[in-house]
């Protein structure tokens, strides 16, 4: 009865199934989603005006009474030219020619500019979205053309995402509906264990014990080619790999830290949690990260993978993990949205968020 109580007593937020984040692209537009509820919602200029990026940004909670705040950004940079665009104390968004009203930039960068959007200008343009209209970024000498292809599709998936549809919070399918909305979840916390000895060392190629740490790292890899975690790189013995890391862990545990693949820009780490004596893999971690290191201050083992979506490092994606004491767990995983020609992307758009709680 006692515990019948307890769960009576509950919060809805905690009783409520996990919300899995979503990634998704609606032609210039992307909506990302992540598991408390949050949901980002991204535009860009047409890949016909690719030379003169601009995005804007709205974000809303999971909520019924959750209101959407809106950013700008831009980048004033004449790539042709190769040198920087003025712009002007303010900056203003026209739609169909009409000015929202001046806006100031929020940072100091001349070239890439930040601004926060008003209540009525974020409404103004949300309902401006849901048709066909001309939208203009004009500060200074600047100007830029803000896209409307996708935004309606990705405002429903947003809505639907969010459990809005048909009720009065919705932004395009809006309704009299009383059903509730998607409730926000906390972000998980995830325990991290602070590691006594963080002394790694490197098992040397053509040694006896790289041979036979690396047997066992390509035996648990397998050989199944078409599979989502084969290394290829690790399987190659003429690949520039001079040595197999190896990290100390907790609970008699190290990671072996060895090369996946090789890209032309990039690479991935294979990643195995291993006995300290090295005669078995106990979990693997392939294709998803490509750096490991121990935290200075708090003294947890945490990998992470950033990758570019592609050369020019316009559009990137990455997660994070940490040691809990048993294996290796997520702590998070982002995107920066669309390829648009600003380095290292717009926006920083969470999919999977936590709270990492270090245990000593």
């Amino acid at each position: 009865m006692k515990k019948l109580l307890l769960l009576i007593l509950l919060p809805m937020s905690v009783l409520a199934s996990p919300i899995k984040g979503i990634d998704e692209s609606y032609q210039d537009w992307n909506l990302v989603c992540d598991n408390t509820g949050t949901c980002r919602l991204t535009g860009y200029q047409s890949d016909g005006w690719y030379d003169i990026p601009v995005s804007v940004l709205f974000t809303r909670p999971a909520g019924e009474n959750a209101k959407v705040s809106g950013k700008l950004s831009f980048l004033a940079y004449d790539q042709e030219k190769e040198k920087n665009i003025p712009i002007g104390k303010f900056a203003e968004i026209l739609i169909n020619g009409q000015s929202l009203g001046k806006m100031q930039k929020e940072n100091v960068d001349d070239i890439q500019t930040e601004y926060s959007l008003t209540d009525t200008q974020i409404t103004t343009l949300l309902n401006a979205l849901k048709k066909n209209t001309e939208i203009q970024i004009v500060s200074g000498e600047f100007k830029g053309k803000l896209s409307d292809k996708g935004a309606a599709a990705a405002m429903l998936r947003m809505d639907e995402f969010q459990q809005r549809l048909n009720t009065p919070s919705a932004l395009i399918r809006k309704g009299n509906s009383t059903k509730p909305v998607l409730a926000p979840r906390p972000a998980p916390k995830i325990t991290a264990i602070a590691i006594p000895n963080r002394q790694e060392y490197i098992l040397k190629k053509g040694t006896k014990q790289f041979d036979e740490v690396m047997a066992l790292l390509r035996q648990a890899n397998g050989t199944d080619e078409e599979s989502d975690g084969y290394c290829p790189v690790l399987h190659q013995d003429d690949n520039w790999l001079d040595g197999i890391t190896i990290y100390p862990l907790t609970n008699s545990k190290v990671l072996a830290e060895s090369l996946c693949w090789r890209g032309a820009y990039q690479e991935g780490a294979y990643y195995a949690v291993m006995d300290d004596k090295l005669t078995r893999v106990e979990q693997q971690l392939a294709h998803q990260y490509n750096g490991a290191f121990y935290d200075e201050q708090k003294h947890f083992l945490a990998v992470n993978g950033s990758y570019k979506g592609r050369g020019i490092g316009d559009c990137w994606f990455g997660q994070n993990a940490v040691w809990n004491g048993k294996i290796f767990i997520r702590t998070s995983e982002w995107t920066s949205g669309s390829c648009k020609g600003v380095g290292g992307g717009f926006w920083h758009l969470p999919i999977f968020e936590s709270e990492v709680v270090v245990k000593e």
